[in-house]
């Protein structure tokens, strides 16, 4: 009998991403990723190639050959919503603009959005988890004995800001992204912390997937390092 494993996806708890080098590979180093818990929602769109059509009629008007091909993924939309103005973070993801740093304490104090002429970003490798739910309760998958989230992983997305709203009320910050195919990531992952059976299986190098995983990162206030 198969291990039960026919949860539900319930919230999402964390977001972490990692900078890419132009090659696609994660970027080492100690301000290159971030982990936040300041995620309301993402949205996920797939965009789908449609297949080809082809219909063949003989003289007398009669269906003589046809051929109906696939639709093939070839990308996604990832728009997210933050409810923190956080400039380290979105500096991050867009991968390009100002960030702006006190002097003394290095704390990070605003941002400025990218020039019109600035080249398309390299992107970041996100990973977002959500809460693998079962009825009533948070699941617990067997093979892992605790309680258990979906970690989806889009291996290269990139970034722009969207509409920003001021008025009598808390701003939501939106960012919208383009996930992409990325054969060059790791097949252990941006943070070399994939299960050992995706790893081994050759990881997530499409526009995205998911796995189950029994560990939520701690969001932190700050870049943290890639390694």
């Amino acid at each position: 009998m198969p291990t039960p494993h026919c949860f539900g996806s319930l919230q999402v708890c964390a977001l972490r991403a990692a900078k890419l080098d132009a090659s696609g590979v994660p970027e080492a180093g100690a301000s290159n990723g971030y982990i936040t818990d300041s995620l309301i929602q993402a949205g996920i769109s797939l965009e789908l190639e449609t297949g080809d059509d082809f219909t063949l009629k003989n003289g007398c008007g009669a269906i003589c050959q046809t051929f109906r091909d696939c639709d093939r993924i070839k990308r996604a939309s990832v728009d997210l919503e933050l409810c923190q103005l956080d400039s380290e973070l979105i500096s991050l993801l867009l991968d390009s603009g100002t960030l702006f740093t006190d002097t003394l304490s290095g704390d990070a104090i605003g941002f400025a959005l990218p020039g019109s002429t600035v080249d398309c970003p390299d992107g970041v490798a996100l990973e977002l988890w959500t809460k693998a739910w079962d009825g009533s309760a948070q699941a617990e998958a067997p093979f892992l004995l605790a309680p258990t989230y979906f970690r989806f992983v889009f291996p290269k997305v990139r970034f722009q800001m969207g509409d920003l709203t001021l008025e009598n009320d808390i701003m939501r910050i939106p960012l919208v992204g383009i996930a992409d195919e990325n054969p060059n990531m790791p097949s252990d992952g941006p943070f070399d912390d994939w299960n050992a059976d995706v790893d081994s299986a050759g990881g997530i190098t499409t526009v995205g997937g998911w796995f189950m995983d029994d560990t939520l990162p701690t969001a932190t206030c700050g870049f943290i390092a890639v390694p």
